[in-house]
């Protein structure tokens, strides 16, 4: 019951309403090449590296017991080596070498959270739980949920949807807001692409409408992968199959690769750039098209 946790964001505007606090989980369940936090995919500590703010002197080498790291045109770190014991990170006065993920008690989580319990009321905003994939970690959530609940603290979970519905059952009447994305519609192209089917995604979705959730279904427009017409037109079909009358769109940008270079992720550079306006314009018109109300976050 004490997961990694690698960020509480505070003062978020963007991931529900209000002002809220964001508890970022480590670990995820899907490989998505876009990802916009690739330091959370692991389940398992991390240590990142920024170079811009080495002092290059080199007292990480000679405190790292495993010879891990090295220098050459640059600090090196060998992560196959590694034993993430952080002792670099602790010598690390300048915050070049950080390690990504913290364990986290119930009781820590709620009292970050707590801080900020005046701004929630004043704006009606609250907690996200987000990551990584926080239903990994559903008795962790349900306990941190009851808290909340506790404590009139409006509560939003953003997941890609790929969880067991029996679990998910647990912590769905203490939710007042659900963020679902959804990707890639057909399954051959999901597994292939995101290392997992998109069964327990569709069953989910269908499970979701039928419980009258309180969700809200996005979808990341991802060059090439997701923003294509034959995707779109699958998801529209899909989304009025379930009678869903809205969704969000989220453009994509490039600023989970600067983030996978710290942490020596695998994920690919992809090198795509931003959306134009026109190309905006025209995904929300397909939706718009099909009755769907298409919302646009920047």
């Amino acid at each position: 019951m004490r997961p990694l946790i690698f960020d509480i964001q505070r003062f978020s505007i963007h991931d529900g309403p209000g002002i809220r606090s964001v508890v970022f989980f480590k670990g995820c369940n899907l490989e998505c090449p876009w990802c916009q936090n690739p330091e959370s995919i692991a389940l398992k500590q991390e240590i990142a590296y920024y170079p811009d703010k080495c002092t290059d002197n080199n007292d990480c080498m000679e405190m790292c017991s495993q010879r891990a790291i090295s220098y050459n045109k640059g600090l090196q770190i060998d992560r196959e080596v590694c034993a993430t014991c952080n002792q670099c990170t602790v010598d690390c006065l300048s915050g070049a070498i950080r390690v990504i993920g913290k364990e986290y008690s119930i009781t820590e989580v709620m009292e970050e959270v707590l801080r900020d319990a005046d701004y929630y009321e004043t704006s009606g905003g609250g907690v996200t739980f987000s990551g990584g994939e926080p239903t990994l970690h559903i008795d962790f959530i349900y306990e941190l949920l009851l808290q909340c609940r506790k404590h009139g603290i409006h509560t939003n979970i953003e997941t890609n949807g790929h969880f067991a519905w029996e679990k998910f059952q647990k912590i769905l009447p203490l939710l007042d807001l659900i963020y679902f994305d959804i990707k890639i519609a057909d399954t051959g192209l999901h597994k292939q692409f995101l290392k997992q089917s998109n069964e327990k995604i569709l069953f989910n979705i269908q499970k979701l409408v039928e419980a009258n959730a309180p969700v809200e279904f996005r979808i990341p427009l991802i060059p090439e992968y997701t923003a294509n017409e034959e995707n779109l037109s699958a998801i529209i079909s899909l989304l009025k199959q379930n009678g869903v009358k809205k969704i969000h769109l989220l453009p994509y940008h490039a600023m989970g690769e600067a983030k996978a270079e710290k942490v020596c992720s695998p994920l690919p550079k992809l090198g795509f750039q931003p959306f134009k306006e026109e190309s905006l314009q025209h995904f929300q018109r397909l939706f718009v098209n099909e009755n769907i109300q298409p919302v646009l976050f920047r």
